[in-house]
């Protein structure tokens, strides 16, 4: 019989298929940030919520509890 594929080889593969769900969700989250990246409102979004930021026009958790008021 002829081996096609070596004792490294196969270890090659074996770590491969191991890897492949990973590389299955790390390629996911690449395809998702090239769809926010390329969607200009949402980059538009981004921004703004960056710059309300940088002004301190954001309330932290509390202060909005407070600004809703009692239900």
């Amino acid at each position: 019989m002829v081996e096609v594929f070596t004792d490294e080889d196969r270890r090659n593969i074996n770590a491969l298929a191991e890897e492949m769900p990973k590389l299955r969700i790390l390629l996911e989250e690449l395809i998702e940030t090239f769809d926010v990246l390329g969607d200009g409102e949402t980059m538009r979004s981004i921004r703004a919520s960056e710059k309300d930021l940088q002004e301190g026009g954001l309330l932290d958790f509390s202060d909005a509890l407070k600004e809703l008021g009692p239900r």
